[in-house]
Order: structure tokens, then sequence, then C-alpha cells
């Protein structure tokens, strides 16, 4: 029996909250918000049905319409995406409109859109790195010239496969646009490229997202041919799952398309099974081409005549398997999983010689190199020279704006050279290297940069230098810094000019490995060397690293003034910096922002960090940042914005792409739990610090790792009453070369271990190590640590007896603390002082002091402090108000959209497996969500977290 699908193809069934949250938003929008709105789900979800209708609902209200599809095999032709959207509605503006747009402006759309080409300057073209930035802002301005006549919708599906260059234009849009503009993005899962800026725009009130589950039974049945028995319906609706792409195809295949999922694509296949060779022939041409194509190249890549074209379109079209869009003479597969099916199914020779007719026609059609390489790349023979001159062209045109694109298409220059170019060769495998490290293709540059080393001789040493260097650069930015050391020694005792770039780069890399390995005085006479280069050769770029490393190994030697200057060198150099200079080394905020801590800057390592973010998002370098959380998490508690370092602090870790095992992880994990620390979460202070400690000493036990992840167990040890313990792992550090670790974070381990000490009974030794943690912050040059210090001495004074004397250094302490503007800081200060002025009898000021305290601390969300002082208020007699727990004050903001959902439905009542159903999740994504839920709320129970989330409904 033949299964039909009841409802015409593409109707809609249900959905009713996403409509309503769709007519919601276009009446924002039309009142000049602009908004973001993705839509994320399985293939087949109905996501493209909802953008169809989104574009329907737009229109009524006179929006601007535009729409593209991201095609999975053109993921190296730059601005595929814009160009798909934006081209043809280009070109049939009216040029009054266009000329009202700055003539740079005009320039750079010119040069991408062909449409526009009549614009465009007849100049070589550029091939700085600026002109990717410059394309950002040229593309948001034409879209904002567009929305000032009527709001604008821009609708883009598929956005997981979208070219990189295509999103950076979306992560620029998405952070700077301004006015009636909504953004719809349907896809899978959210590239990586535009996490960061959707996530900001949802966290500033700007935009929403839509998980797209499968349809509700009763919604499926209503697809269903109601004459169907119910058994046949039920076990369509088992099989689907709910996904109405794949109902309907299991539906059209009738009983022999029951084998889920893989039966969907049999399904396909047995639709295109049905068709005619020269139907076929055509539907593999179109396949080729592109998701969208014109039918006149199509008819060029099948070798047919336009009969047989305008025959071959009726019957694809009748077939439902390709659709007419908005723009005369333009098709469209149905979805894409057709598209994949007919490529797919095509021999691999007819794939060969297709793409070689459709680089030749688009040849004669003066195309862009970069729909010529793509198209040359699958089909060019070995040794074709004219081939690899277009590839490498191409490539080298894209380099600014898609570096991972030209880097790809470098390598498939590489495969197209003769056996015996072994120079050509290898200089091509180390530029494509260069461009894939760029944009984050880290394992396919180390495979480059392999290939090219094996083909350079040993005695060129310059060139071998410079391969390792990237490599070095490639390893460490990938997540395996610790390897390249030998070599890199090695390189640079080889390398015949010592002063020159290759020199200056094998130095900085050493320094940095250094660095990592707590070697300060190596790193300071590494940094030194090339600073002294980078000053001579004005390059402003290696004097901010350099510098940078240099007031790091200054700092952890208390060379303060050493290291005030040398930040100060580093901050002018990267503020004078051009955002594309910034890309070369990105990662140059990590370490500029942890020398800015070092001083207690926290503005200037938020500003610069979060500099390099941007520039990371823009040149898709976002994958390697995750890490760097860390240094803005630093900075939030050096200006004691607790609740926000918290936040962030687990939002970090789940949101950084890295092994547990990786360097980065590492570090980022103990920063974790120093905020879970002052938060009072003893608990997921542990566990982060014990997640480092593992992964530090069984992966890296030669670098200073170890010692970070000591540093933080004994604060979670010492949280959960256990000094000795907290001794056990902190007192080692009390030793040199490793004391530099108690002085990180103002002096947060000193202090931590001073009060172990004092806990344990252990007063001498706790007298002598706040000997030594003053010794040191005399030396310190910022406040905060010694303010800390100072506080600390005042209670090992108080413990011997010296009253006087320990009222006068707390004392000393608020004073110095004042000026930080760092509540935690300042209230720690004032607990100390209080308990002071009690013991010399002075209660009314004590009094004060700690009540002041308590309002502080409580206030900046450092709860196990506020408890502190409210117990010493106590033992003067103060009645002190209980403050609500977390458990108490109801609050779920701190948990994501989803975590709240999946909080809600434990409320409901309902088992992991249940909530994974109504989610759409797997049972252990449904399990993660959980454990975060409970670390974020400090709750331990599904009782207590029902609690939370009954009191807030009430």
């Amino acid at each position: 029996m033949a299964i039909t699908a009841h409802q015409p193809s593409g109707q809609l069934v249900g959905r009713g909250r996403e409509l309503a949250q769709f007519d919601q938003t276009l009446d924002r929008v039309a009142s000049g918000t602009p908004w973001a709105v993705e839509l994320v789900g399985e293939p087949g979800i109905g996501k493209s049905r909802l953008l169809a209708e989104l574009r329907a609902r737009a229109r009524e209200r006179g929006f601007v319409v535009l729409d593209g599809r991201a095609a999975e095999f053109e993921h190296d032709i730059p601005f595929g995406v814009f160009l798909d959207a934006l081209n043809d509605y280009a070109g049939s503006i009216p040029s009054v409109v266009l000329r009202g747009l700055d003539g740079e402006v005009l320039d750079e759309l010119g040069s991408i859109f062909p449409s526009l080409s009549a614009f465009a300057p007849a100049r070589p073209a550029s091939r700085d790195e600026a002109e990717r930035y410059r394309l950002h802002y040229a593309m948001r301005a034409f879209l904002e010239r567009l929305a000032k006549r009527q709001p604008l919708l821009l609708t883009i599906d598929d956005v997981h496969w979208a070219d990189p260059a295509s999103l950076e234009v979306m992560a620029h849009l998405l952070r700077r646009f301004s006015g009636p503009l909504l953004l719809a993005f349907a896809m899978r899962q959210v590239p990586v490229g535009l996490t960061g800026a959707l996530e900001a725009l949802a966290r500033d009130g700007f935009g929403s997202r839509m998980d797209i589950g499968p349809l509700s039974p009763e919604e499926a049945h209503a697809l269903l041919d109601p004459a169907l028995d119910a058994r046949t319906r039920e076990a369509l609706l088992v099989e689907s799952g709910g996904n109405p792409f794949y109902l309907e195809q299991l539906a059209r295949a009738g009983d022999r398309g029951w084998v889920a999922p893989a039966g969907v694509r049999h399904a396909v296949d047995h639709e295109l099974g049905r068709l005619a060779p020269a139907a076929r022939s055509m539907l593999e041409a179109g396949a080729v081409v592109g998701d969208s194509f014109d039918p006149a190249l199509v008819a060029a890549v099948a070798q047919r005549d336009e009969a047989d074209l305008l025959a071959a379109l009726d019957v694809l079209v009748a077939a439902d398997l390709i659709r007419p869009t908005a723009v005369p003479r333009t098709f469209r597969f149905r979805h894409p999983i057709v598209r994949r099916a007919v490529y797919d199914g095509m021999p691999a020779g007819s794939r060969v010689a297709a793409h070689a007719r459709a680089a030749s026609t688009l040849a004669q059609g003066n195309a862009s190199t970069a729909e010529l390489a793509h198209h040359v790349a699958l089909s060019a023979a070995p040794g074709n020279e004219s081939a690899i001159s277009l590839l490498i062209d191409a490539a080298r045109t894209a380099a600014p704006r898609a570096p991972l694109t030209a880097g790809h298409w470098l390598l498939a220059a590489v495969r197209l050279l003769p056996g015996d170019a072994s120079e050509r060769r290898a200089q091509l495998l180390s530029e494509a290297a260069g461009l894939l490290t760029s944009g984050g293709g880290f394992g396919e540059a180390l495979e480059a940069l392999e290939q090219a080393l094996a083909l350079v001789p040993r005695d060129a040493a310059q060139t071998r230098a410079d391969m390792l260097a990237k490599r070095a650069e490639a390893r460490r930015r990938g997540g395996r810094p610790f390897v390249s050391r030998a070599e890199l020694q090695r390189a640079l005792m080889t390398l015949p000019d010592s002063e020159g770039q290759t020199a200056q780069a094998l130095r900085l890399e050493l320094a940095m490995n250094r660095y990592w390995h707590g070697d300060f005085a190596r790193v300071r006479e590494l940094a030194a060397m090339a600073l002294a280069a980078a000053r001579g050769q004005d390059d402003q770029l290696l004097v901010c690293l350099a510098a940078s490393l240099s007031s790091l190994a200054d700092a952890a030697d208390r060379r303060m003034d050493d290291a005030l200057a040398g930040f100060r060198e580093a901050h002018a150099a990267f503020t004078a910096l051009a955002d594309e200079r910034v890309a070369e080394r990105i990662y140059i905020g990590h370490y500029l922002g942890e020398a800015a801590l070092r001083l207690e800057r926290a503005d200037d390592a938020r500003a610069h960090i979060e500099r390099c973010f941007e520039v990371a998002r823009l040149t898709g370098q976002e994958p390697t940042s995750g890490s760097w959380w860390g240094v803005v998490i630093q900075a939030l508690l050096l200006r004691g914005e607790l609740r926000e370092a918290t936040r962030l602090g687990s939002d970090a870790v789940e949101m950084a792409p890295l092994a547990d095992d990786d360097w980065r992880m590492i570090w980022l994990l103990g920063i974790q739990s120093m905020s879970a620390f002052w938060a009072g979460r003893h608990e997921s202070a542990f566990a982060s610090a014990s997640k480092a400690m593992v992964g530090a000493n069984r992966t890296h036990p030669e670098t200073f790792l170890p010692l970070l992840a000591r540093l933080h167990m004994g604060a979670a040890l010492s949280a959960a009453g256990d000094p000795t313990a907290a001794i056990t792992e902190l007192g080692p550090l009390d030793d040199e070369p490793s004391r530099w670790v108690l002085d990180l974070h103002s002096a947060y381990g000193w202090d931590l271990l001073i009060r172990a000490r004092l806990a344990a009974g252990e007063i001498d030794a706790a007298g002598d190590t706040a000997t030594r943690a003053r010794s040191r912050a005399d030396r310190a040059l910022v406040p905060q640590h010694a303010a800390i210090v100072a506080s600390a001495g005042s209670t090992v004074m108080l413990a011997r007896g010296d009253v006087p004397e320990a009222a006068a250094a707390a004392e000393y302490a608020v004073k110095l603390a004042r000026g930080a503007g760092n509540p935690l800081t300042s209230g720690r200060c004032h607990i100390a002082y209080g308990v002071g002025l009690a013991a010399a009898g002075e209660v009314d000021r004590a009094t004060g002091e700690l009540s002041r305290a308590e309002e502080m601390l409580w206030t900046c969300g450092a709860t196990r402090e506020a408890d502190a002082a409210a117990r010493e208020l106590r033992r003067l007699g103060q009645r002190v108000t209980r403050r609500p727990r977390r458990e108490d004050d109801g609050t779920l903001s701190e948990l994501s959209p989803r975590e709240r959902e999946v909080a809600n439905e434990i409320a409901a009542g309902k088992t992991n497996r249940e909530i994974a159903a109504t989610l759409f999740l797997s049972e252990k994504t449904v399990e993660s969500h959980l454990a975060r839920i409970y670390s974020k709320l400090d709750v331990h129970s599904r009782a207590a977290l029902t609690a939370i989330v009954a009191r807030r409904r009430g």
C-alpha cells in the first residue's frame, strides 16, 4: 500500500509558541529595535519551514525580506551566504539609494557582489589584513541604509555550514547593527564563531533562541492521510520520531522506507530512482553547481541544450526535488539532504568531470576567483599550472578575510604540484600552515608543517627555523605548548641571523614555554633580547608581547618597579596597534591581561582581553579564546564583583571546547575554583580544584600548573574546615622558588596559609609565614596585596596577645584597601579591624566595623566572609538578622536558559528520562545540566531545587 502525506508539502503544523514569538519580535523590530532569533534543531525538524513563515509574516507587515542559505559543499567560498542573500536584491536597488552610501563602502561591496561591480573602481585588489574589517563595516552600512527606508528581515538557513568569512560578518552585524533589522538564523548547532555574539545579545535583551523539537503525536497525525489504519500511523510516528521531514519522507516511500533513520536516506534515493536519465543528469549537475542554481550553468555542466533543460526542470519541480525561488530563473533544492543524496550518489569520475565543466563555464563568464577555486580544487589534474596559479591567487586574495578557506586552497594547490617541485611545495605548505593557524585549523597546520619540514634540507637553517617557530605556535595554540623547547633552542643556536624576525619569534616562543615552567629568569633574559630587537625594528606587536612577558617575570620576582615599567610599555604598544596586527598574535591579550592583574589593574586587564575577544571573533580565532575568560574572572574578583565572577566561572568551563587535561582547561578550572571559594560554594571549589590537580599532575607535572592546583585545593580544604589538610597543600609553596604562587591574586595564598596555621594552633609557624609575606608585600607596590598581608598579620598578633599592635595593623590594612575599590578586600580588612577593636574593649567601634564589613561582603556576594562578620557581631551580643541563603532567595538568574528549562521540569516531578524526551536531549546531557544547576545554586537534591523553583513562581 502506498502511504501519502495528507497535508500539502510544506504545510506548517503546530508551532503555535514559535509563531506567537515571531509576531512579538516583528512588532518589536518594526518599532526600531534590532533583534536576532536563532532556530536550533536537528535536520528536517522544520526550521526552514518556520523561516518561510517568518518571511511571510514580515512581508505582511511591510518588511524588506532577504533570505540566504549556506551550502555544505561551498564552505570554501568566502561570503557565499551573503552572495546568496543579497546579490540579486542589491542589483535591483535604484542607484540613487546606493549613492547615498560612502564611496569606500560601495568600493568594498563592489568587490564582493557581482551585481554592484560597476561601483568598484578599477584598482588592484587590496591584500592587507584591514580589508577584512572594512568589508564588515561596509556590509553593515549597506543593510543599515536599507533599514532606514523600511524594516528589514534577513533570514539565513543552515548557518552551521556557513563559510568562515560569512560567520565573521554575521557576528559583526549581531554586535554592531543599529536600526530595525531582524536577523533570523536556522542551524543544527550554533557555530563557534557566533556563540559569543548570540549569547551577548541574549544577555543584553536583544535576542532569543528557539530550540525546535519534534512534533507532538497530535500534530504529527495531522500530516498523515486519515484513511491510514491506526497501526500504520503509529509505526510512522515511531519511526519518524516526530520529525516532519522524516515523517513526510517515510510516508512518501511507503513500506519500503520503514527503516529509520537510515530509511530516510533510502526514501530520498527512492525518489531519485523514479527519474528519467535526462532529469537525473540535470539534477546531478545542479548538485555540483550549488544549493541554489542558475539553470543556464546547470545546462552547461550537464551538457544539455535548453529544450532538455526546460523539460527536466518541469519534471524536477513536479517531483518536488527542486523549487523555484523568488529570483527569476533560479531554483533551489527542496532540502539540503536531497542535494547531499544526489551529490553522493554520483560516480566519483562524473563528479570530477562536472566540476571541471562548471569551472570552465564560470571562467568564460568572468566569475570571481573564489567561485572558480571551489570547482578547480575539486577537478583539476596534477601539473595543471593554470589551476595552481588560480588557487594560489584566490587564496592570497581571500587570506585577510577568510584565512581558513585560503589555507585550504593553498593545500589544494600543493596537491596539484608536480613531484619535482619540492622547494615550491614546502613554501606553499608553510604559507598554508600560517593561514590555518590563524583560522584555528591547528591540526591541519601541523600536518602541513610536518610535510614542509620533510622537504627542506637540513642545512637550510633559516627556512627550517621559520617553520619550527610556526610549528611551535600551532602546537601552543592547539593545546600542546610544552613539547617544542628543545627544537626551538637548537634552531636558535644554528640560525645565521640571530637578530632577525625569525630569531625573535623563536625567542618569544621559548619565553612563553619557560613562563609556564616558572623559569622566570630565563623568561626575563629571552624577553629582554626580543624587546630590544623589536624596539629597534619599531615592531609594536613584538614590543607588546615581549614587554608583557618581561613584566610577568619581574612581578614573580617582586621587582615591581620593573614590572610596572614593562606593563606600561606593553600597554602603550597594544593601544597603538591596529586590529589586524593584534590578529597576528591574538593570544597576546592573555599575557598582557595577566601582567595587568599582577599589578592590580583590573580595568586594563578587562579592556585588553575584551578587545582580543572582539578581534578573535572577527578573524575566526574564537575557538582558542575560551581560557581567556579566566583573565576576566580574575579582574572581576579584583573589583569584588563576585556574583558575575562566579556565574562566568561556571559558564567559562562549560563554554571552553577543551579537554580536562588541556593546560588551558587546568588553569581555567583553578580560576573557577577560586571564584567558587569566595562565593562560599565550597563543594564546587573542591570539585574544580580536584579536577585541576588530577590533570596537572598527570599531564603537565613539569610546569607550574600543579603548584596552582595546590593553591586552589588548599583554599577548598580550608573552607571545608580542614586546616591540617590545607597546610599540607599550601605549606610546600612557602619555599623558594614557589613563593610567587602565594603572591598571586593579591596574596591569596599567604592569607590562606597564615589562617590555616592559626586554625591548626601553629602560632609560631603562622608568625614566620606572616613575616615572609610582609617582606614580599613591602616590595609589591599594590594596595590590595599589602592590605591582605597586613590584615592576616594582625590575626597573628592577636593570637599572640599583642592586641594594640593587632588593631593598628588592621587599621592600616583598612586604609590600604579603601582606595582599591574592592568590597571583598575592604570587607575582610574591616573584619580584622573590628576583631582587634573588640579585643581592645572598644565594643561600639568594633560593632560599627563589623556591621560595615557584613553589609559590604553580603552585598558583593561573599557569603562565607559575611557569615564570619555576623558571627563576630553575635559574640559581641549583637542581634544579626539571618540573611537568606541561596536556597531561600529563590533566584534562578544564574542559570542558563536551558538549565532553567531543566529546573522547571524537575520541579514538575519528571525523571531525567522524561525530561530528555520533553526537551529532545540525551539523558547524559540532562544529567550534566542538573550537575551544573546543583553547583550554581549550591543545592544537593531534587527536593531543594523544586523548593527554589516553587518560591520563584510564588
